[in-house]
């Protein structure tokens, strides 16, 4: 069994997908496999697939469902792998030479701290800028603590135990396609600390017509998905300055939506409809901007 699990969820992506294959067959260590999870591709993905089986030195895997969003793609992904790391990179993405090897190079010097349960390493562009910097070389925090109250936003390198997420998978709403990702990394880091590592091992391309290029009127299609992130940052752990912030998304997306809520989405708390409250105006005011920007 391989100690990693390269995950990637694909939407017609057959012209970006033989440059994460290429960076794979460049891998100092092959001690991985590769998933490819076709969330209901129209184009030539699954010939491209066959033929990346047919010729890898390392073990490719390929499963296509209907088209239900990135988020439905990872939860039945993640559900067929039995690797101890799960590493998830995007179809128009790719990895150093060197990632493989550092991650297992980190999960050795780490596996017997039980409080870990994730490796956040860098993502940098095509010229090796990192898109977040981190001020130590190598440390141990929440997520919460410093990516969420801290504020340290922007996307990084995450690796997985796979035991974990296949405990925490994405919650999915009938007939939305879109789930920000922090909605279960904040549940995990409720409970797992991350080891965060100052190397850069994930390069990274924000395409045209990619989800990060199309982040508001995604949101705006998917308000419940939309709203649980909102109820996900109003969690006492995130702080009242998060909090804020988290009331104020669950308000401008539930504006989208109307009939009963799912009982997940549902505020129940005195804390959660005070923030609620204190909010519906500001919340207005944001929707506006959003709206416009999208």
């Amino acid at each position: 069994m391989s100690l990693v699990t390269i995950l990637t969820p694909t939407y017609n992506r057959v012209h970006t997908l033989p440059n994460l294959y290429k960076s794979l067959c460049t891998q100092s260590d092959n001690n991985f496999e590769w998933l490819i999870v076709d969330d209901g591709s129209t184009d030539e993905t699954e010939q491209l697939c066959k033929s990346f089986i047919e010729k890898a030195s390392f073990t490719v895997k390929y499963i296509k469902k209907a088209n239900g969003g990135k988020h439905t793609a990872l939860n039945v992904g993640i559900g067929k792998i039995s690797s101890v790391l799960t590493m998830i990179v995007d179809s128009d993405d790719k990895l150093t030479p060197d990632a493989i090897e550092m991650i297992g190079l980190y999960y050795n010097k780490y596996k017997e701290n039980k409080q870990i349960g994730c490796f956040s390493f860098l993502r940098c562009d095509k010229n090796g800028r990192a898109i977040v910097g981190l001020e130590k070389n190598e440390f141990i925090d929440s997520y919460i603590e410093y990516r969420i109250k801290k504020e340290h936003p922007g996307d990084m390198a995450e690796v997985f135990f796979t035991n974990i997420l296949k405990r925490y998978p994405f919650p999915e709403f009938t007939g939305e396609r879109f789930l920000s990702e922090d909605v279960v990394w904040i549940e995990i880091g409720k409970k797992y600390k991350y080891c965060f590592i100052n190397k850069s091992i994930y390069i990274c391309e924000y395409l045209q017509g990619g989800l990060t290029a199309n982040d508001k009127p995604m949101k705006f299609a998917s308000p419940l998905g939309s709203m649980m992130r909102g109820k996900q940052l109003m969690s006492e752990e995130c702080g009242l300055k998060i909090n804020i912030k988290g009331a104020i998304i669950y308000n401008c997306y539930k504006n989208n939506k109307v009939g009963n809520l799912p009982d997940k989405l549902k505020i129940q708390s005195f804390r959660e409809k005070f923030l609620i409250f204190i909010t519906i105006f500001p919340s207005r005011i944001y929707r506006s901007v959003w709206k416009k920007k999208g």
